[in-house]
């Protein structure tokens, strides 16, 4: 006869564990790919690479980035819309890698005792670590939505090269106001973020490990309105994606369209600035979507495994492409447009050429003065 024993322990073990995992949000002992479990020793390894690797690009973007704004502030560009918008981008570029580089520098100031593996820190220190956090989401936001609008722009003045609109939307003054109405947009969707981070008190350590001198603080994690957060900040990504793949195809449509109606078009900076900005399409293409791909499967994949937590830290890897697009930017410009080339060769080589040419009329003059001495002194 079967036995219709219940087993209490076992229905309040199983209470127990299902409210722990409802508390924190994952089904604890549950994995996605159960690969990633038996090699976690490499896979944190690959993440300290990864984020030693974001660390030397932000370092390398930051005076690419610095050099490029030089460039493109120089009067022979900043006149120009493209060019005076690329100067947002490229500030905002600056912001990205500066954030990095200051969180870096943070640690390095402020005394350090190690409580936990991870960010847990003073509480001025994690106000700056937020503030340094909140300052990249902006960027990013703007950079993106800029590096739009300048291709929408040059697609719309091609298409509709008669336009009173279109034509007004390209003056420098428009491009100024564009700026900054995304600017004030981005750094309120910033804000957001900012305003919802919790820091919370960290009152123990690992084991074996003493009581740092000082009252340790964490980020809160795993609120639900960060999952929704990045969901939206993936989704607006992923949309800047599509816009820029679309608007760079109706770019190409309206040049084919435009030389088949006319040959004598071969307007040299058009054609430059249009190739720049179809093939600056294919980086953005591979950043924007790199990272809403990260957050659009963090939040629908692995949603309540245990590979959430790891999988979000593989967010070093997607930060260092969308740091390598916006260095691209300066090689770019270099070497697919005339104007900003020239601008370059004649911020450096000129002073050379003005330096060559000084000193060959000193070398001139010193002879002559020495002939026209002996000629009086003879005649005398």
């Amino acid at each position: 006869m079967k036995s219709t024993t219940i087993n209490i322990y076992s229905k309040y073990k199983d209470y127990i564990e299902d409210y722990y995992n409802a508390e924190e949000g994952t089904r604890q002992g549950d994995w996605l790919f159960s690969i990633i479990e038996k090699h976690l020793l490499l896979f944190y390894e690959i993440v300290k690479i990864l984020k030693l690797v974001y660390e030397i690009a932000s370092f390398l973007s930051f005076f690419i980035n610095l050099f490029h704004l030089l460039i493109l502030t120089r009067k022979a560009l900043r006149t120009h819309l493209i060019y005076l918008v690329m100067i947002g981008i490229c500030t905002c570029d600056i912001l990205q890698s500066l954030g990095n580089l200051t969180k870096i520098l943070m640690t390095w100031i402020y005394q350090f005792e190690i409580c936990f593996t991870g960010e847990y820190y003073k509480y001025s220190h994690m106000i700056v670590i937020l503030l340094t956090k909140t300052a990249q989401i902006m960027s990013r936001r703007c950079s993106s939505f800029l590096a739009l609008y300048i291709a929408s722009v040059r697609s719309l003045s091609v298409m509709f090269p008669m336009s009173n609109i279109v034509t007004r939307w390209t003056t420098p003054k428009s491009g100024i106001c564009v700026m900054i109405l995304v600017g004030i947009i981005c750094a309120a969707w910033s804000f957001v973020f900012f305003k919802n981070t919790e820091l919370e008190k960290v009152l123990y350590c690992s084991i074996g490990q003493p009581k740092p001198s000082y009252v340790p603080y964490k980020f809160k994690e795993n609120q639900e309105w960060e999952f929704t957060y990045y969901l939206i900040d993936g989704y607006l990504a992923m949309f800047v994606s599509i816009s820029y793949v679309i608007v760079a195809f109706a770019l190409v449509i309206a040049l084919a369209v435009a030389k088949r109606r006319s040959r004598n078009l071969k307007h040299e900076n058009k054609s430059n600035t249009s190739a720049m900005i179809i093939f600056m399409t294919a980086t953005v293409f591979i950043s924007e979507t790199s990272y809403a791909a990260l957050y659009l499967l963090n939040n629908d994949v692995f949603q309540d495994f245990n590979d959430q937590d790891l999988f979000k830290q593989l967010d070093s890897f997607v930060l260092t492409i969308l740091i390598l697009n916006s260095t691209v930017h300066c090689i770019v410009c270099f070497f697919m447009s005339s104007q900003y080339r020239d601008t370059v060769k004649g911020l450096f080589w000129r002073k050379r050429q003005e330096k060559e040419n000084t000193a060959s009329v000193e070398k001139s003059t010193v002879p002559l003065t020495e002939k026209s001495t002996k000629s009086s002194s003879t005649s005398n």
